[in-house]
């Protein structure tokens, strides 16, 4: 009996790994395919608190967001106050601080915001369409900005390189 189990899951562990098959009809991540046709987006930058010593955060990210996206041909626009349905594709940047004494970090969520309709009515919603979220963790207050603006690089360059898969390039 051991040698059989033995046997079993020795054959099993040859066997190649294959991800589970979508449902029929179904590309296999529908998110990306959501970024189809994208040739701009609006830009906003959300952050739950600054310090003084976080320099211009909000500005850094910005600018960020805005190279890379330019550097892949996207035209990055300045989303308007309001109201914010009418920026649509809406690119936003969220960071949510957790400062704690002896380490610092902070969760960044980048997401795309567009309109959508729903379905039983028809009626168009604002929705978010892509979402992502990396952690950025630094030891001391002062190099957390720094992480933070190396991960909202990541973010968009995997966002892009979403964008050219869902337009066949």
């Amino acid at each position: 009996m051991r040698f059989l189990t033995a046997a079993l899951l020795a054959a099993a562990a040859l066997l190649p790994a294959q991800e589970p098959a979508p449902a029929r009809g179904l590309p296999a991540d529908t998110s990306i395919n959501k970024l189809r046709g994208i040739t701009f987006l609006f830009i906003d930058v959300k952050v739950n608190e600054l310090r003084s010593e976080d320099g211009d955060l909000r500005g850094d990210l910005r600018d960020v967001v805005e190279l890379e996206l330019r550097r892949n041909n996207i035209a990055p626009k300045e989303a308007p106050l309001s109201p914010a349905d009418t920026a649509v594709p809406l690119l936003v940047i969220e960071v949510k601080f957790d400062r704690a004494l002896g380490r610092s970090a902070a969760d960044i969520e980048l997401s795309i915001r567009d309109t959508a309709t729903v379905v039983r009515n028809n009626e168009k919603v604002l929705a978010v369409t892509y979402s992502q979220v990396k952690k950025a963790m630094s030891a001391s207050d002062t190099g957390l900005p720094r992480e933070v603006k190396a991960k909202t690089r990541d973010l968009v360059v995997e966002l892009i390189d979403g964008m050219r898969k869902a337009n066949g390039r």
